[in-house]
C-alpha cells in the first residue's frame, strides 16, 4: 500500500498544473445524516452532510462516487439509487462512522424500500433494510435490483445487506422478495455480466429471500413470466439473453414464506456457500408451496457446498424439497450440499413438456431426515443422474395441520421417485439408509448400478447391477454434523463404485483411480506412483496426478516397445484404462497392452489400438476395455507403436465402466406387444410392480386387433390376471383374450373377457380374469379386440398375475 501511495504522488506531481488531481480520480463522497444533516448542504463533507432519502435519491453516482449514510441511524421511506462507476473505479452505497448497520425503512409504503436502477461498476455495502406494515394485502420487497432496456451492466455487487422485516401476502410472488433482481424491457437486451450477491442476512420475508428474473427469457415454451404474479405480459417477454458470471454465494436466509434463493435466466451461474433455513415457513396462503433453493430457465448453473434446511411442506404436489431444478434449465450440476429435516424431501427435477429440464448430475450430496420423497425427477425431465449421495432416511412423519390445504400425516414414501414421463434417469454409487423402508420406483428405464442400502427389509436387489445390502458402518448416523456420515474403516462402501465424471468428494478429497467409494466421501488415497523405461524420467507423475492439463512427453523417436508401470498403495479396482492425450495424432500412443501384476508375473488383460483425431493442445480421450473388472495394486501399460516424434501422455486413468441399461435378472419377465408404443411409456411399465406406472400405445395408428406377451421366464402357476388402468373410459381396453402357452402352442383360456370402465381421472381401476382353471406356463397372450380410443392411445398400466 505504501509503495502505491507513493507512485501515485509521483504521478500527480509529474502532471501540468491543469490536469485532473488524484482526488477527482479517486470520486466524490457524499453524505447523509438523519439528525444533523441539511438537504441544502453540499453533502460533500460530514459537516455538511444531507439529511434524507429523497435528496439522496436525486444524486447520479459516477465513477468512484460514494454515498454514505452515518451508521447507527435511521431513514423512513424510499432510498432511489442510480449511476454507475467503471471497471476498477466502481461507485458505492455503504455507510460511514461507527455503530449499527444504517436503517432504510419503507414502512411498507413502498413495493420495495430500496430501489437500484440500471447501475454498472457499482457496490452497495453493509446496510439495513426493512419494509413493513400492519396492510398484508399486497406484495412488497426490501431491495429491488432493477434493470430496463440497459443492456449489459457489469460488476455490481450486493453485499453485507441485513434484509428483514418485509411483510406481504405471505405466500410466493415472484414479484416480490427480500432481495428482488428484476430486468424488464424489450427494446433493448439487458443482462447483468459479474453480479455478486454475498454475505448478505436475508430474514422474515413475507414471500422469497432471493429471486432473480428477466423478461428476456422467451425460449423453447417459456413465453410467460408469471403475469398474474408481475403483470408482465407476454408480449413483453422476449429472446432469452441470459446474465452471466452471477455469483450467490454466503448468504444466511431464514425465515421466509416463500422460496430461500431462486435465480432465472444465467447461464454458468454458481450458487454456493449459502445457508437457507426455514423456507416457506409461516405462510397466510394455505395453498402451494415451494423450496429451499430453486432455479428456472439457467443454462450450466451449478449449486454447490449450501445447507438448505426445515423447508415446509403443504402435502404431496407441494414441493417442500431442498433444491428443486425446475422448468428449463439445462446441464445443472448439483454437489457438495448438505440436505436436512426438509419436509418434502432433498431434491426435485420437474419441468414441463414445452421446456423441458435437461441433463442434471445430483453428487457428492448429504441428505438427512428429509422427509416424504429423498430424489424425485417428474415430468418432462431427461438425463437426471443421481451419483455418490449419501441419503439416512428416517422414520419422520411430516404433519401439515389444518387450515393448510395439505393438511395430514405424510411418512416418507420413496427414496427415488418417477413421476410421469421421467426419462434416462440413472442412480449409481450412492449409499441409502433407509429406516423407514420407503420404496424405489422402478419404471421409466431407470438404471440402478452399485448402490448400497441398509435399513429396510426390501432393497430393490433385483434392479440393482451390483447392489450391496449391508451396514456401512457411518460415523454417526443421525447426528447433525456432515461428518457423522463418513464411512469407518472396514465399510463395504470402499473400492464399491462405477466411474462417474468427478474431480472431488463433499470434503474435497480426490476420487481416486480406479472404483470410487460409495456415497458423499471418499477415502484420501495418494495417486499412483510411475515408473518407466522411456526417458526422460522426469515429469513421470504427470500421468497419474488426476490432472488433465498436465503432461509427460519422451525423448523424440523413443524406443518402443516400452512401460509405463503404476503402483498404488492400496488394491485399486478397474475393467478400462483411459489414456488421455493432447496433441495425440503426432504424439499418442497408438498400440496398446494392459497388463495387471498377478504376484509372480506380469498378465495382458486388453489390448487396444488407438485412433486419435486432433492435433491441438485440446485434451482426447481413449479407452482400452478389458473383458471383465480386476483387483491389483499394479498395472502396467505397454505402449507398441506411436505418433511420430516425441509420445505424450496427459494421463493413465482406471475406470470401471457403469451400466447403461435397466439390469434384467434371468429369468426375467418379458413383456413385448404388436402396438406402436410411446416412447416415454415403455412396455416394461406392465410388470414392473407400480400400478400407477402406464404403458401406452402412440397417440395415432393404432391397430386393432394387437396383443402382449408377458414371458416370466420360468413356468408358474396362473389363476387370474388383473389388468390395472386409469382414464379408463378415455383410453381403457375392453375387450380382450388370453392364451397361455403349453411349450408348442397357445392354449385359450378366456375369450372376450369385457370391461366396462367408470373412471375418465387420474384413479386406477382394475378388472380381473379368471382362468377356468390354475395353469402352469412360462407366458401369456393378451389378444385385445377393442378399446377405448377417446384421445386416439390405448393404455395400460399393470398386468399382475396371481
Amino acid at each position: 500500500m505504501r509503495r502505491r501511495i507513493v507512485w501515485t504522488l509521483l504521478v500527480a506531481l509529474a502532471l501540468p498544473l491543469s490536469a485532473t488531481p488524484a482526488r477527482a480520480e479517486a470520486g466524490t463522497t457524499y453524505y447523509v445524516d438523519a439528525e444533523s444533516g441539511d438537504d441544502s448542504a453540499s453533502g460533500t463533507g460530514e459537516a455538511s452532510a444531507w439529511k434524507s432519502l429523497a435528496r439522496a435519491g436525486r444524486l447520479t453516482l459516477g465513477p468512484g462516487d460514494r454515498l454514505l449514510f452515518r451508521a447507527g441511524q435511521r431513514w423512513s421511506g424510499q432510498l432511489t439509487v442510480q449511476g454507475a462507476g467503471q471497471p476498477g473505479r466502481p461507485a458505492l452505497v455503504g455507510s460511514y462512522g461507527t455503530g449499527a448497520r444504517p436503517v432504510i425503512d419503507g414502512q411498507g409504503r413502498f413495493d420495495a424500500a430500496m430501489r437500484v436502477s440500471n447501475v454498472h461498476d457499482f457496490v452497495v455495502d453493509g446496510l439495513e433494510v426493512t419494509n413493513h406494515s400492519a396492510d398484508i394485502s399486497v406484495y412488497r420487497s426490501g431491495v429491488n435490483l432493477f434493470a430496463k432496456d440497459a443492456g449489459r451492466l457489469e460488476n455490481v455487487t450486493l453485499r453485507n445487506l441485513n434484509i428483514h422485516g418485509v411483510n406481504g401476502q405471505g405466500g410466493h410472488s415472484v414479484a416480490a422478495a427480500g432481495l428482488l433482481i428484476s430486468i424488464r424491457g424489450n427494446q433493448v437486451p439487458t443482462y447483468f455480466h459479474n453480479l455478486v450477491v454475498e454475505k448478505n442476512e436475508i430474514s422474515d420475508i413475507g414471500s422469497y429471500g432471493i429471486i432473480m428474473w428477466s423478461t428476456w427469457s422467451r425460449r423453447n415454451g417459456m413465453t410467460s413470466l408469471y403475469p398474474v404474479e408481475t403483470g408482465i405480459q407476454d408480449s413483453e417477454v422476449v429472446t432469452w439473453t441470459p446474465s452471466t458470471g452471477v455469483r450467490i454465494r454466503d448468504n444466511h436466509i431464514h425465515d421466509v414464506t416463500g422460496g430461500g434463493i431462486t435465480p432465472m435466466h444465467t447461464k454458468g451461474a454458481v450458487i454456493e456457500g449459502n445457508k437457507v433455513e426455514r423456507a416457506v415457513r409461516g405462510r397466510t396462503k394455505t395453498t402451494g408451496g415451494n423450496v429451499g433453493i430453486w432455479w428456472q430457465g439457467n443454462d450450466d448453473i451449478v449449486v454447490q457446498h449450501n445447507e438448505v434446511s426445515h423447508t415446509g411442506f403443504n402435502g404431496p404436489g407441494s414441493d417442500g424439497h431442498g433444491f428443486d431444478n425446475d422448468a428449463d434449465n439445462n446441464r445443472s450440476l448439483i454437489q457438495y450440499n448438505y440436505s436436512h429435516d426438509n419436509d418434502g424431501g432433498f431434491f426435485l427435477a420437474v419441468s414441463f413438456a414445452a421446456a423441458p429440464t435437461r441433463d442434471t448430475v445430483v453428487r457428492y450430496n448429504i441428505s438427512r431426515n428429509d422427509g416424504y420423497e429423498s430424489m424425485a425427477a417428474s415430468t418432462a425431465t431427461t438425463n437426471t443422474h443421481f451419483h455418490n449421495n449419501t441419503i439416512y432416511a428416517t422414520t419422520r412423519v411430516v404433519e401439515v395441520a389444518p387450515p393448510f390445504s395439505g393438511a395430514g400425516k405424510y411418512p416418507l414414501e420413496r427414496i427415488v421417485r418417477l413421476y410421469n414421463n421421467a426419462a434416462g434417469v440413472t442412480v449409481r454409487n450412492n449409499v441409502f439408509v433407509n429406516l423407514q423402508g420407503a420404496g424405489f420406483d422402478n419404471k421409466n428405464g431407470i438404471v440402478y448400478d452399485h448402490n448400497l442400502y441398509w435399513g429396510t427389509a426390501q432393497p430393490p436387489t433385483g434392479n440393482d447391477h451390483a447392489a450391496i445390502t449391508a451396514d456401512p458402518r457411518l460415523a454417526a448416523p443421525g447426528q447433525e454434523a456432515p461428518d457423522s456420515y463418513r464411512p469407518l474403516e472396514g465399510s463395504p462402501v470402499f473400492n464399491g463404485g462405477v466411474s462417474v465424471d468427478a474431480d472431488r468428494d463433499y470434503a474435497g478429497v480426490a476420487v481416486p483411480d480406479g472404483a470410487p467409494d460409495l456415497g458423499a466421501f471418499q477415502r484420501d488415497l495418494a495417486p499412483a506412483e510411475v515408473s518407466s523405461s522411456l526417458v526422460p524420467k522426469g515429469h513421470l507423475d504427470r500421468v497419474a496426478d488426476r490432472d488433465q492439463a498436465g503432461y509427460w512427453e519422451s525423448v523424440p523417436k523413443p524406443r518402443l516397445p516400452g512401460v509405463l508401470d503404476l503402483t498404488y498403495d492400496s488394491a485399486r479396482t478397474f475393467g478400462a484404462v483411459t489414456l488421455s492425450a493432447s496433441r495425440a495424432l503426432s504424439h499418442g500412443p497408438t498400440d496398446v497392452d494392459v497388463q495387471t501384476f498377478d504376484g509372480t508375473g506380469w498378465v495382458t488383460r486388453a489390448s487396444g489400438r488407438l485412433t486419435w483425431k486432433s492435433d491441438d493442445d485440446s485434451v482426447e480421450r481413449q479407452t482400452v476395455r478389458l473383458p471383465g473388472s480386476v483387483t491389483t495394486d499394479r498395472v502396467r501399460l505397454v505402449v507398441k507403436a506411436a505418433g511420430e516424434g516425441r509420445l505424450r501422455i496427459n494421463e493413465v486413468a482406471l475406470a470401471v465402466p457403469a451400466a447403461s441399461e435397466p439390469y434384467r435378472p434371468a429369468p426375467a419377465t418379458l413383456v413385448t406387444t404388436t402396438f406402436t408404443t410411446s416412447p416415454s411409456h415403455t412396455v416394461d411399465s406392465l410388470t414392473d410392480g407400480d400400478p400407477s406406472s402406464p404403458w401406452s400405445s402412440a397417440s395415432t395408428g393404432v391397430s386393432l386387433p394387437g396383443e402382449f406377451v408377458v414371458d416370466y421366464g420360468r413356468a408358474r402357476q396362473i389363476t387370474t390376471l388383473t389388468l390395472h388402468t386409469a382414464w379408463g373410459k378415455g383410453q381403457g381396453i375392453t375387450d380382450v383374450s388370453l392364451e397361455t402357452w403349453d411349450g408348442s402352442a397357445w392354449m385359450p383360456q378366456v375369450a372376450h373377457h369385457l370391461i366396462d370402465w367408470q373412471e375418465s381421472s387420474a384413479k386406477v381401476e382394475t378388472s380381473t380374469i379368471t382362468l377356468p382353471k390354475p395353469v402352469t406356463t412360462q407366458k401369456l397372450r393378451l389378444t385385445v379386440h377393442r378399446a377405448n380410443l377417446q384421445w386416439g392411445n390405448l393404455a395400460l398400466y399393470e398386468i399382475v398375475a396371481a
